[in-house]
């Protein structure tokens, strides 16, 4: 199958990517590793997920940016048939073509490995609302101050009248932080990735934390706005997830 171009790409990059892909596929590591910007061969490496029995390679699509970097698509088979998609984007240093990010696709928001209430359930509520579409806070019966992370009793009046209305999954962006390492296996294949603390108005100014979508190359700002919505866990178990998009 051809491969598809878009725009106009510099002479010397196609050979490079379908080298890199026969590199990969191969399982030549040097080589691979000699592709990678120097500064970022442990983050790379680590960026995507590929089975160890691979066959074969084939680039799909190169698009030449706007901002001069090249991004490949490349489609790598293993032995039992399985195809794997992996994005790379290039771009041109002092000593030539380097990859600068890779990423399987389609493109998701990683998962922790665990989810859901914790062991007292304290925080039960706020899951349950996930379930139901819902964003549901922690608020005092009492004094009606908005609390989170959860507590047994309010901090500010002592009741333990504790209720959890659903607020708009709506806020803008306190902090954030780019995550490049994969610090449990199933993180691998989905760097990097954003996780943002969102400054809630309609609880009061609490803040959560979530992960940004489609955000490894995004430009995030402090107070950028922000709407959440829910991932469903794939296989149908497990909890579901708030998930936030720039607005």
């Amino acid at each position: 199958m051809p491969v598809e171009v878009i725009g106009s790409l510099p002479p010397d990059i196609a050979d490079l990517v379908e080298r890199h892909g026969r590199a990969v596929a191969a399982g030549d590591l040097r080589a691979t590793m000699a592709d990678f910007r120097p500064d970022r061969i442990g983050q790379l490496a680590a960026s995507a997920s590929l089975p160890v029995d691979l066959e074969s390679s084939e680039v799909r699509r190169l698009v030449a940016e706007p901002d001069g970097s090249v991004t490949a698509f490349i489609r790598y088979r293993a032995a039992g048939g399985a195809a794997i998609l992996l994005r790379s984007r290039w771009v041109r240093l002092a000593e030539g073509w380097r990859v600068h990010q890779v990423r399987n696709l389609p493109e998701t928001p990683p998962r922790p490995p665990t989810e859901g209430p914790s062991d007292g359930g304290l925080d039960a509520p706020h899951w349950q609302g996930l379930r139901a579409g819902e964003l549901r806070i922690q608020r005092c019966g009492g004094c009606q101050r908005w609390i989170w992370a959860p507590r047994p009793m309010c901090p500010n009046c002592y009741s333990t009248d504790l209720r959890w209305p659903a607020v708009a999954p709506a806020g803008t962006v306190y902090s954030w932080t780019r995550t490049w390492q994969p610090f449990t296996p199933e993180l691998s294949g989905h760097l990097p990735y954003v996780v943002v603390l969102v400054e809630l108005p309609e609880a009061g100014g609490r803040r959560v934390l979530g992960v940004l979508r489609d955000s490894d190359a995004a430009t995030v700002r402090i107070g950028q706005p922000v709407k959440g919505d829910f991932d469903e866990p794939a296989d149908g178990q497990g909890w579901p997830l708030l998930r936030w998009s720039r607005s």
